[in-house]
Protein backbone atom coordinates (compact mmCIF):
# COMPACT_ATOMS: atom_id res chain seq x y z
CA UNK A 1 0.00 0.00 0.00
CA UNK A 2 1.34 3.42 -0.96
CA UNK A 3 1.35 6.19 1.62
CA UNK A 4 -1.06 9.11 1.59
CA UNK A 5 1.66 11.45 0.32
CA UNK A 6 2.37 9.15 -2.64
CA UNK A 7 -1.16 8.18 -3.67
CA UNK A 8 -3.20 11.25 -2.71
CA UNK A 9 -6.99 11.05 -2.67
CA UNK A 10 -7.07 8.08 -5.05
CA UNK A 11 -5.05 5.79 -2.81
CA UNK A 12 -6.22 3.27 -0.23
CA UNK A 13 -4.48 5.14 2.61
CA UNK A 14 -6.67 8.20 2.17
CA UNK A 15 -9.90 6.22 2.23
CA UNK A 16 -8.78 4.26 5.27
CA UNK A 17 -8.38 7.57 7.10
CA UNK A 18 -11.81 8.69 5.85
CA UNK A 19 -13.31 5.44 7.14
CA UNK A 20 -11.57 5.86 10.51
CA UNK A 21 -12.85 9.42 10.77
CA UNK A 22 -16.36 8.27 9.86
CA UNK A 23 -16.23 5.71 12.67
CA UNK A 24 -15.39 8.44 15.16
CA UNK A 25 -18.28 10.61 14.03
CA UNK A 26 -20.68 7.66 14.10
CA UNK A 27 -19.66 7.07 17.72
CA UNK A 28 -20.15 10.72 18.60
CA UNK A 29 -23.49 10.91 16.79
CA UNK A 30 -24.75 7.70 18.40
CA UNK A 31 -23.66 8.41 21.95
CA UNK A 32 -24.18 12.16 22.38
CA UNK A 33 -28.01 12.35 21.95
CA UNK A 34 -28.35 9.48 24.42
CA UNK A 35 -26.74 11.52 27.21
CA UNK A 36 -29.56 14.08 27.73
CA UNK A 37 -32.11 11.29 27.23
CA UNK A 38 -30.54 9.23 30.03
CA UNK A 39 -30.18 12.31 32.22
CA UNK A 40 -33.89 13.13 31.83
CA UNK A 41 -35.46 9.65 31.62
CA UNK A 42 -33.42 7.74 34.20
CA UNK A 43 -31.75 10.35 36.40
CA UNK A 44 -34.60 12.88 36.54
CA UNK A 45 -32.63 15.97 35.50
CA UNK A 46 -33.85 18.91 33.41
CA UNK A 47 -32.63 19.82 29.88
CA UNK A 48 -30.06 22.28 31.23
CA UNK A 49 -28.21 19.47 33.03
CA UNK A 50 -28.36 17.32 29.91
CA UNK A 51 -26.94 20.18 27.88
CA UNK A 52 -24.18 20.71 30.42
CA UNK A 53 -23.19 17.04 30.28
CA UNK A 54 -23.09 17.09 26.49
CA UNK A 55 -21.06 20.31 26.46
CA UNK A 56 -18.32 18.89 28.70
CA UNK A 57 -16.85 17.00 25.76
CA UNK A 58 -16.72 20.19 23.72
CA UNK A 59 -15.09 22.21 26.49
CA UNK A 60 -12.43 19.56 27.01
CA UNK A 61 -11.85 19.46 23.25
CA UNK A 62 -10.99 23.16 23.29
CA UNK A 63 -7.80 22.29 25.15
CA UNK A 64 -7.23 18.82 23.71
CA UNK A 65 -7.26 19.82 20.04
CA UNK A 66 -4.41 22.38 20.09
CA UNK A 67 -2.35 19.98 22.20
CA UNK A 68 -3.03 17.18 19.72
CA UNK A 69 -2.08 19.50 16.87
CA UNK A 70 1.21 20.51 18.46
CA UNK A 71 2.05 16.88 19.27
CA UNK A 72 1.16 15.82 15.73
CA UNK A 73 3.66 18.38 14.41
CA UNK A 74 6.33 17.08 16.79
CA UNK A 75 5.86 13.29 17.07
CA UNK A 76 3.54 12.58 14.15
CA UNK A 77 -0.24 12.08 14.00
CA UNK A 78 0.03 8.27 14.08
CA UNK A 79 1.38 8.22 17.64
CA UNK A 80 -1.16 10.79 18.78
CA UNK A 81 -3.92 8.71 17.20
CA UNK A 82 -3.07 5.57 19.17
CA UNK A 83 -3.30 7.30 22.54
CA UNK A 84 -6.34 9.35 21.58
CA UNK A 85 -8.34 6.39 20.25
CA UNK A 86 -7.77 4.34 23.39
CA UNK A 87 -8.68 7.32 25.57
CA UNK A 88 -11.97 7.85 23.71
CA UNK A 89 -12.89 4.18 24.11
CA UNK A 90 -12.10 4.34 27.83
CA UNK A 91 -14.40 7.35 28.21
CA UNK A 92 -17.28 5.49 26.60
CA UNK A 93 -16.64 2.53 28.89
CA UNK A 94 -17.06 4.77 31.96
CA UNK A 95 -20.67 5.51 30.93
CA UNK A 96 -21.26 1.79 30.60
CA UNK A 97 -20.39 1.05 34.23
CA UNK A 98 -21.39 4.27 36.04
CA UNK A 99 -25.00 5.40 35.53
CA UNK A 100 -25.05 8.68 37.45
CA UNK A 101 -24.61 12.35 36.72
CA UNK A 102 -20.97 12.31 37.99
CA UNK A 103 -20.31 9.12 35.99
CA UNK A 104 -21.69 10.65 32.81
CA UNK A 105 -19.64 13.79 33.47
CA UNK A 106 -16.41 11.80 33.76
CA UNK A 107 -17.34 9.84 30.66
CA UNK A 108 -17.90 13.00 28.63
CA UNK A 109 -14.62 14.55 29.78
CA UNK A 110 -12.49 11.50 28.96
CA UNK A 111 -14.32 10.70 25.73
CA UNK A 112 -14.25 14.36 24.71
CA UNK A 113 -10.47 14.57 25.08
CA UNK A 114 -9.85 11.33 23.20
CA UNK A 115 -12.38 11.96 20.44
CA UNK A 116 -11.13 15.52 19.88
CA UNK A 117 -7.50 14.43 19.69
CA UNK A 118 -8.45 11.63 17.29
CA UNK A 119 -10.22 14.05 14.97
CA UNK A 120 -7.30 16.48 15.07
CA UNK A 121 -4.69 13.80 14.41
CA UNK A 122 -6.60 12.38 11.44
CA UNK A 123 -7.19 15.82 9.91
CA UNK A 124 -3.56 16.81 10.54
CA UNK A 125 -2.43 13.61 8.81
CA UNK A 126 -4.40 14.57 5.69
CA UNK A 127 -3.31 18.21 5.71
CA UNK A 128 0.35 17.29 6.25
CA UNK A 129 0.67 14.66 3.53
CA UNK A 130 -1.76 15.55 0.74
CA UNK A 131 -0.06 17.60 -2.00
CA UNK A 132 -1.06 21.26 -1.88
CA UNK A 133 -2.83 21.15 -5.25
CA UNK A 134 -5.16 18.41 -3.95
CA UNK A 135 -5.66 19.70 -0.42
CA UNK A 136 -8.99 21.45 -0.92
CA UNK A 137 -10.51 18.45 -2.68
CA UNK A 138 -9.04 16.09 -0.08
CA UNK A 139 -10.54 18.08 2.80
CA UNK A 140 -13.87 18.18 1.00
CA UNK A 141 -13.92 14.41 0.62
CA UNK A 142 -12.46 13.82 4.08
CA UNK A 143 -15.07 16.11 5.60
CA UNK A 144 -17.85 13.88 4.28
CA UNK A 145 -17.02 11.62 7.23
CA UNK A 146 -18.65 14.19 9.51
CA UNK A 147 -21.96 14.01 7.71
CA UNK A 148 -21.99 10.30 7.04
CA UNK A 149 -21.33 9.82 10.75
CA UNK A 150 -24.05 12.32 11.58
CA UNK A 151 -26.48 10.48 9.29
CA UNK A 152 -25.77 7.05 10.76
CA UNK A 153 -24.90 7.86 14.37
CA UNK A 154 -28.13 9.37 15.76
CA UNK A 155 -30.27 6.75 14.00
CA UNK A 156 -28.06 3.96 15.37
CA UNK A 157 -27.99 5.39 18.88
CA UNK A 158 -31.73 6.12 19.02
CA UNK A 159 -32.72 2.66 17.80
CA UNK A 160 -30.30 0.91 20.14
CA UNK A 161 -31.52 3.03 23.05
CA UNK A 162 -35.19 2.34 22.27
CA UNK A 163 -34.82 -1.39 21.64
CA UNK A 164 -31.92 -2.55 23.82
CA UNK A 165 -31.20 0.16 26.40
CA UNK A 166 -28.36 2.58 26.97
CA UNK A 167 -25.78 -0.09 27.89
CA UNK A 168 -25.98 -1.51 24.38
CA UNK A 169 -25.33 1.96 23.00
CA UNK A 170 -22.06 2.21 24.94
CA UNK A 171 -20.94 -1.33 24.06
CA UNK A 172 -21.48 -0.76 20.34
CA UNK A 173 -19.84 2.67 20.54
CA UNK A 174 -16.69 1.25 22.17
CA UNK A 175 -16.48 -1.41 19.47
CA UNK A 176 -16.79 1.11 16.63
CA UNK A 177 -14.26 3.44 18.25
CA UNK A 178 -11.63 0.70 18.49
CA UNK A 179 -12.39 -0.57 14.99
CA UNK A 180 -11.80 2.92 13.61
CA UNK A 181 -8.44 3.09 15.35
CA UNK A 182 -7.37 -0.23 13.83
CA UNK A 183 -8.45 0.89 10.35
CA UNK A 184 -6.42 4.11 10.59
CA UNK A 185 -3.29 2.30 11.74
CA UNK A 186 -3.39 0.05 8.67
CA UNK A 187 -2.52 3.10 6.54
CA UNK A 188 1.14 3.90 5.97
CA UNK A 189 2.62 7.25 6.95
CA UNK A 190 1.63 9.58 9.72
CA UNK A 191 5.15 10.22 10.98
CA UNK A 192 6.55 13.63 11.82
CA UNK A 193 7.92 15.50 8.76
CA UNK A 194 11.71 15.83 8.52
CA UNK A 195 12.97 19.19 9.75
CA UNK A 196 15.62 21.18 7.98
CA UNK A 197 15.92 23.60 10.87
CA UNK A 198 15.49 23.36 14.62
CA UNK A 199 11.86 23.34 15.74
CA UNK A 200 10.27 26.64 16.71
CA UNK A 201 9.12 27.14 20.29
CA UNK A 202 5.57 25.90 20.88
CA UNK A 203 4.42 29.41 21.80
CA UNK A 204 5.59 30.82 18.47
CA UNK A 205 3.73 28.14 16.52
CA UNK A 206 0.53 28.72 18.48
CA UNK A 207 0.75 32.49 17.94
CA UNK A 208 1.03 32.05 14.18
CA UNK A 209 -1.87 29.57 14.17
CA UNK A 210 -4.05 31.91 16.23
CA UNK A 211 -3.51 34.71 13.71
CA UNK A 212 -4.43 32.34 10.89
CA UNK A 213 -7.90 31.58 12.33
CA UNK A 214 -9.00 35.18 12.88
CA UNK A 215 -11.13 35.27 9.71
CA UNK A 216 -12.65 31.77 9.65
CA UNK A 217 -12.92 31.49 13.44
CA UNK A 218 -16.22 33.33 14.10
CA UNK A 219 -17.96 31.42 11.30
CA UNK A 220 -16.66 28.12 12.64
CA UNK A 221 -17.75 29.05 16.16
CA UNK A 222 -21.29 29.93 15.07
CA UNK A 223 -21.78 26.99 12.70
CA UNK A 224 -20.55 24.37 15.13
CA UNK A 225 -22.69 25.89 17.91
CA UNK A 226 -25.68 25.06 15.75
CA UNK A 227 -24.36 21.53 15.20
CA UNK A 228 -23.82 21.03 18.93
CA UNK A 229 -27.38 22.10 19.64
CA UNK A 230 -28.89 19.95 16.90
CA UNK A 231 -27.07 16.77 17.90
CA UNK A 232 -28.16 17.19 21.52
CA UNK A 233 -31.69 18.56 21.14
CA UNK A 234 -33.05 18.38 17.58
CA UNK A 235 -34.66 14.94 17.98
CA UNK A 236 -36.20 16.05 21.26
CA UNK A 237 -37.43 19.29 19.63
CA UNK A 238 -39.01 17.55 16.63
CA UNK A 239 -40.70 14.89 18.76
CA UNK A 240 -42.15 17.67 20.91
CA UNK A 241 -43.40 19.39 17.74
CA UNK A 242 -45.31 16.29 16.68
CA UNK A 243 -42.81 14.44 14.49
CA UNK A 244 -42.74 10.70 15.24
CA UNK A 245 -39.90 9.27 17.31
CA UNK A 246 -39.27 6.18 15.17
CA UNK A 247 -39.82 4.81 11.69
CA UNK A 248 -38.86 6.02 8.23
CA UNK A 249 -40.32 9.46 8.91
CA UNK A 250 -39.06 9.55 12.49
CA UNK A 251 -37.22 12.53 13.94
CA UNK A 252 -33.84 10.75 13.92
CA UNK A 253 -34.02 10.34 10.14
CA UNK A 254 -33.96 14.11 9.72
CA UNK A 255 -30.23 13.70 10.31
CA UNK A 256 -30.10 11.26 7.41
CA UNK A 257 -31.72 13.86 5.13
CA UNK A 258 -29.33 16.47 6.50
CA UNK A 259 -26.27 14.35 5.75
CA UNK A 260 -27.54 13.36 2.31
CA UNK A 261 -27.94 17.05 1.50
CA UNK A 262 -24.35 17.77 2.54
CA UNK A 263 -22.99 14.94 0.41
CA UNK A 264 -25.16 15.77 -2.59
CA UNK A 265 -24.37 19.49 -2.57
CA UNK A 266 -20.66 18.84 -2.14
CA UNK A 267 -20.61 16.42 -5.08
CA UNK A 268 -22.68 18.72 -7.32
CA UNK A 269 -21.16 22.09 -6.37
CA UNK A 270 -17.74 21.08 -5.08
CA UNK A 271 -16.00 23.51 -7.45
CA UNK A 272 -18.04 26.53 -6.34
CA UNK A 273 -15.30 28.01 -4.10
CA UNK A 274 -12.92 27.93 -7.08
CA UNK A 275 -15.34 29.90 -9.23
CA UNK A 276 -16.62 32.50 -6.75
CA UNK A 277 -13.96 32.33 -4.00
CA UNK A 278 -13.94 30.70 -0.54
CA UNK A 279 -15.01 33.81 1.37
CA UNK A 280 -18.02 34.47 -0.85
CA UNK A 281 -18.92 30.78 -0.70
CA UNK A 282 -18.75 30.78 3.11
CA UNK A 283 -20.89 33.92 3.36
CA UNK A 284 -23.68 32.41 1.26
CA UNK A 285 -23.38 29.10 3.13
CA UNK A 286 -23.91 30.80 6.50
CA UNK A 287 -27.07 32.51 5.21
CA UNK A 288 -28.47 29.24 3.83
CA UNK A 289 -27.64 27.52 7.15
CA UNK A 290 -29.51 30.22 9.08
CA UNK A 291 -32.56 29.80 6.84
CA UNK A 292 -32.58 26.05 7.43
CA UNK A 293 -32.44 26.51 11.20
CA UNK A 294 -35.52 28.75 11.09
CA UNK A 295 -37.42 26.13 9.05
CA UNK A 296 -36.50 23.46 11.62
CA UNK A 297 -37.69 25.77 14.39
CA UNK A 298 -41.23 25.89 12.98
CA UNK A 299 -41.43 22.32 11.60
CA UNK A 300 -44.41 20.30 12.88
CA UNK A 301 -44.12 17.36 10.49
CA UNK A 302 -41.41 15.33 8.80
CA UNK A 303 -41.67 16.91 5.31
CA UNK A 304 -41.15 20.41 6.69
CA UNK A 305 -38.31 19.20 8.90
CA UNK A 306 -36.77 17.51 5.85
CA UNK A 307 -36.83 20.82 3.95
CA UNK A 308 -35.05 22.48 6.87
CA UNK A 309 -32.53 19.64 6.96
CA UNK A 310 -31.81 20.02 3.23
CA UNK A 311 -31.13 23.75 3.69
CA UNK A 312 -28.97 23.16 6.76
CA UNK A 313 -27.01 20.50 4.88
CA UNK A 314 -26.53 22.78 1.86
CA UNK A 315 -25.21 25.45 4.21
CA UNK A 316 -22.80 23.15 6.00
CA UNK A 317 -21.53 21.44 2.85
CA UNK A 318 -18.76 23.90 1.88
CA UNK A 319 -17.92 25.16 5.36
CA UNK A 320 -15.52 22.48 6.61
CA UNK A 321 -13.14 22.43 3.61
CA UNK A 322 -13.38 26.17 2.96
CA UNK A 323 -12.81 27.30 6.55
CA UNK A 324 -10.08 24.71 7.20
CA UNK A 325 -8.13 25.81 4.12
CA UNK A 326 -8.52 29.46 5.14
CA UNK A 327 -7.19 28.57 8.60
CA UNK A 328 -4.11 26.66 7.37
CA UNK A 329 -3.11 28.00 3.97
CA UNK A 330 -0.65 30.57 5.35
CA UNK A 331 1.10 28.02 7.62
CA UNK A 332 4.18 26.00 6.71
CA UNK A 333 4.40 22.20 6.82
CA UNK A 334 5.73 22.18 10.38
CA UNK A 335 2.86 24.22 11.84
CA UNK A 336 -0.18 23.13 9.82
CA UNK A 337 -1.18 20.48 12.34
CA UNK A 338 -1.05 23.14 15.05
CA UNK A 339 -3.29 25.30 12.86
CA UNK A 340 -5.70 22.39 12.44
CA UNK A 341 -5.74 21.95 16.20
CA UNK A 342 -6.38 25.62 16.91
CA UNK A 343 -9.17 25.92 14.34
CA UNK A 344 -10.67 22.64 15.56
CA UNK A 345 -10.61 24.05 19.10
CA UNK A 346 -12.62 27.03 17.88
CA UNK A 347 -15.24 24.72 16.38
CA UNK A 348 -15.27 22.66 19.58
CA UNK A 349 -15.88 25.82 21.57
CA UNK A 350 -18.86 26.46 19.34
CA UNK A 351 -20.06 22.89 19.77
CA UNK A 352 -19.79 23.18 23.56
CA UNK A 353 -21.53 26.56 23.68
CA UNK A 354 -24.30 25.27 21.43
CA UNK A 355 -25.09 22.29 23.62
CA UNK A 356 -24.61 24.10 26.96
CA UNK A 357 -26.46 27.34 26.23
CA UNK A 358 -28.87 25.36 24.10
CA UNK A 359 -30.01 23.45 27.15
CA UNK A 360 -30.47 26.71 29.05
CA UNK A 361 -32.39 28.25 26.15
CA UNK A 362 -34.61 25.18 25.81
CA UNK A 363 -35.50 25.47 29.49
CA UNK A 364 -36.03 29.24 29.29
CA UNK A 365 -37.66 29.95 25.92
CA UNK A 366 -38.21 26.58 24.25
CA UNK A 367 -36.35 24.68 21.56
CA UNK A 368 -37.98 26.52 18.65
CA UNK A 369 -36.80 29.94 19.77
CA UNK A 370 -33.40 28.46 20.59
CA UNK A 371 -33.07 27.45 16.92
CA UNK A 372 -34.08 30.96 15.85
CA UNK A 373 -31.40 32.41 18.14
CA UNK A 374 -28.80 30.13 16.54
CA UNK A 375 -29.94 31.28 13.09
CA UNK A 376 -29.33 34.88 14.15
CA UNK A 377 -25.86 33.88 15.36
CA UNK A 378 -24.98 32.58 11.87
CA UNK A 379 -25.92 35.90 10.31
CA UNK A 380 -23.96 37.82 12.93
CA UNK A 381 -20.79 35.85 12.05
CA UNK A 382 -20.93 36.64 8.31
CA UNK A 383 -19.22 40.08 8.43
CA UNK A 384 -16.10 38.63 10.10
CA UNK A 385 -15.34 36.66 6.92
CA UNK A 386 -14.79 39.90 5.02
CA UNK A 387 -16.23 40.89 1.68
CA UNK A 388 -13.51 39.73 -0.69
CA UNK A 389 -11.28 36.74 -1.32
CA UNK A 390 -8.00 38.52 -0.88
CA UNK A 391 -5.95 35.39 -0.18
CA UNK A 392 -5.33 33.82 -3.58
CA UNK A 393 -3.41 30.95 -2.10
CA UNK A 394 -6.57 29.83 -0.32
CA UNK A 395 -8.40 29.76 -3.60
CA UNK A 396 -5.59 27.81 -5.24
CA UNK A 397 -5.64 25.26 -2.43
CA UNK A 398 -9.33 24.67 -3.09
CA UNK A 399 -8.77 23.75 -6.73
CA UNK A 400 -9.62 20.26 -7.76
CA UNK A 401 -12.61 19.93 -5.43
Amino acid sequence: MRSLAEAGTRGTAFWLLVLASTAGYVVNGASTPVVPRIAADQLGTDPAVGGLLVSLAGFVAIGAMPVAGVLSDRVGPRRVLVVAGLLAAAGLAVALVALSVPGLAVSRVVFGAGNAATTTALTAWVVAEIPVAQRGRALGLFGLAVWVGLALGPVLGENLYQTAGHRTVWIVAVGIQLAGLVVALVARGGSVPARRTSPRPVGAGLAVALRAVVRPGPAGLAAWAAEGFMIAFLIQHLVGQGVGAQGLTGAANVFTVFAASVVGVRLLLGGLPDRVGPVRTARVAMIVLATGLVVLAVAHDFPTAAVGAVLVGAGYSPLFPTLTVLATTTLDEHSRATGVGVFSAVTSAGYAVGSLLGGVLVSAIGSGWALVALAALQLAAVPALGRHDGDRRAARDLRGR
